[in-house]
């Protein structure tokens, strides 16, 4: 089966945006219908303290690369500071979350293999915007796209 890639140019600040939880709003550079189902790529920026819940995936697997800005992840049992230049994966059953910690916006690029995560940020944006969203709404519309919160460990 051929693969059916398009030829895709982005420009800067351009893109389909959605306001997806408090603070982060995403902006599609290519989605499944661009990459014939190979890949999903995503612009994030997060306001100071935003970022999602420790979450994991089981389809995709999650890559970051920072652009501007400071970042708090947790990949696994890691917790990791990154900033400008760094490149983190998340594998696809690794619990992992983040956060901006910076005083201003935080970009980073996110690469999700294969497509079809922006699913998952539609139905987000769509009870962002109803002002509907709240831990029981994202965690139903986690596990319809193949997603799972995952509780923080207990505090010793």
């Amino acid at each position: 089966m051929e693969t059916i890639l398009k030829n895709i140019a982005v420009p800067s600040g351009e893109g389909r945006s959605l306001l997806v939880l408090p603070g982060e709003t995403v902006t599609f550079k290519a989605v499944s219908a661009d990459t014939d189902g190979a890949y999903t790529l995503i612009e994030v920026i997060d306001e100071p303290q935003a970022g999602p819940p420790l979450h994991l995936h089981r389809r995709e697997d999650e890559s970051f690369y920072i652009l501007e800005g400071t970042f708090a992840f947790q990949i696994g049992d890691r917790t990791l500071i990154a900033i400008a230049g760094w490149f983190i994966t998340a594998a696809k059953g690794v619990p992992h979350s983040y956060k901006n910690i910076g005083t201003t916006p935080a970009r980073m690029l996110t690469l999700f293999v294969p497509a079809g995560i922006e699913n998952f940020f539609e139905d987000l944006s769509k009870l962002t915007a109803a002002g509907t969203l709240d831990i029981d709404s994202i965690v139903a519309v986690a596990v319809k796209q193949g997603m799972e919160l995952v509780p923080p460990p207990p505090e010793h």
